[in-house]
């Protein structure tokens, strides 16, 4: 897999480094928002994607998990989703919106209304704050899509259970762990029980991760005779368990023992393996032979994975745009046209209100010497967003620009960059009349003028350089190139 390693980390690994400003390690915000429900104000910990990645579009939507506890899970949390979504070009997870839930009275909001053996279906008025404020509050302020996960601890587990036993479409998937199903001497629990052969839970999933609460010396065999307050945490999830293997009614459903773990030290594992296990059809699992291939074969395994795990979602969820711009540029620098192709347009069908799918296509346009059709899809990008390079491009098609620059003027560019985040060094100089960028372990790069302080690569498709000048001296230069942005700091001629 070493191939796809090397690519998704050029996708990915910059935009993680470049997000972040000053001193500041930022993974989230807070917000307050009150609630009719439960009369007073909540406190908010809220995470999305654009803040530790920068390739992000702005028709992005993201599924939402809300996480119980807030306040202790969120860091985890968030490590967990960044680290399997976004970092080292992973993606084992979609990218998600976590939504912490902070806690002011944590017994009152995490345990089930129980008054008396009627008051079972009465809903408790932290799950009606759920429904009819936080949930529309966070779909109206953020871009998410319509898949929410559930995810608490211990007396947030057992809300977790309960509320897909009373509301199951509340949330598409759950995770609970160590849920406390002793509670009130298991009364919710039985209710679980009674109630769930009652419903259709197609299409939900509930991850239990289990902690091992038993006294020392016991065993999971010795629970089967024991009856002891000791051991009623762990019996009752045990019971539970027993019944959703036997009757899940459409559910899926996993639950994991952790012998090593105890109650408090669960959540972190817990949430990694019910995370794994809800989305477990989403890797697209891919050999160095499916992208080293010449055809267009990997674009066809790449729309059959996405036409899956919409079927999975519920919704259109399509390959990253900035994943397939990479491979397409990378199949048309080999000049693999048919491959190149086949990417293309399988990101022009997924994201048809960006502008930038339009460019890349052109660009094999002009590849392929068809400068029509490559002028109509310039225009069909500069509709969407009218981009400097890509009217530069445009007007060299219809013969409206042409730019020369002397021998004296490229002098101004030479020198030595230090390239930011990897600290290495890229030599500009004139060779043969011409600009040339010598990069440590690539091959030298002719740059082409296509206006002032701006340049191409020959050979090369949708890269742009562009240096800063402070009067005839550099500062700096940018390049806009597939796999991502990068900054060069003038160092000395």
């Amino acid at each position: 897999m070493k191939f796809l390693i090397i690519i998704t980390f050029f996708i990915y690994s910059f935009s993680y480094a470049n997000a972040q400003t000053g001193e500041n390690i930022i993974i989230g915000k807070k917000e307050t928002i009150y609630s009719k429900a439960l009369n007073e104000n909540r406190t908010l910990w809220i995470y999305t994607p654009e803040i530790t990645s920068q390739n992000v579009n702005s028709y992005s939507r993201y599924p939402v998990l809300y996480l119980l506890d807030g306040e202790v899970h969120f860091i985890s949390t968030v490590g967990i989703v960044h680290q399997l979504s976004q970092a080292n070009g992973n993606g084992v997870l979609p990218e998600m919106i976590v939504v912490g839930i902070e806690n002011t009275n944590r017994l009152r909001d995490l345990t089930p209304v129980v008054l008396s053996s009627n008051d079972l279906d009465k809903t408790n008025p932290f799950v009606n704050f759920l429904s009819s404020e936080l949930i529309p509050y966070i779909e109206k302020n953020y871009k998410t899509a319509p898949y929410r996960l559930l995810v608490g601890h211990s007396l947030g587990g057992l809300t977790a259970v309960d509320i897909l036993t009373n509301f199951p479409n509340l949330f598409n998937a759950y995770i609970a762990i160590d849920p406390s199903m002793w509670y009130k001497s298991e009364t919710f629990l039985n209710h679980t029980i009674s109630q769930l052969p009652n419903l259709d839970l197609s299409g939900k999933k509930l991850f239990i991760g289990t902690a091992n609460t038993m006294p020392d010396g016991f065993s999971l065999s010795m629970l089967k005779s024991d009856n002891s307050t000791e051991t009623q945490h762990i019996r009752s999830i045990f019971k539970l368990d027993k019944f959703l293997k036997t009757n899940s009614n459409g559910l899926e459903y996993s639950q994991k023992f952790y012998e090593d773990e105890r109650h408090n030290t669960l959540p972190l594992k817990s949430e990694y393996d019910g995370l794994r296990f809800i989305f477990d059809y989403y890797f697209f699992d891919a050999t160095e032979k499916d992208f080293a291939d010449s055809t267009s074969l990997i674009a066809s395994k790449l729309k059959s994975h996405y036409i899956k795990i919409s079927e999975k979602m519920g919704y259109k969820v399509s390959a990253p745009e900035a994943f397939i711009n990479y491979l397409g540029y990378d199949a048309l620098n080999k000049k693999q046209y048919n491959k190149a192709e086949s990417l293309f347009r399988l990101n022009v069908e997924s994201y048809p209100n960006s502008n930038n799918v339009y460019v890349s296509y052109a660009d094999f346009l002009i590849a392929k010497n068809d400068t029509n059709n490559a002028i109509t899809y310039y225009k069909k990008a500069i509709k969407i967003k009218e981009d400097s390079s890509t009217l530069r491009k445009l007007n060299i098609l219809l013969n409206k620009e042409s730019y020369n620059i002397s021998i004296k003027d490229l002098q101004k560019y030479t020198g030595v960059y230090t390239l930011e985040t990897y600290n290495i060094d890229i030599v500009i100089e004139i060779r043969d009349n011409k600009l040339w960028a010598k990069v440590p372990g690539q091959e030298d790069s002719e740059f082409i003028p296509v206006s002032k302080d701006v340049f191409t690569v020959k050979d090369k498709q949708n890269y742009i350089i562009t240096f800063q000048m402070d009067g005839d001296r550099p500062t700096e230069f940018t390049s806009v190139q597939p796999n991502g942005k990068f900054r060069g700091i003038y160092k000395r001629n």
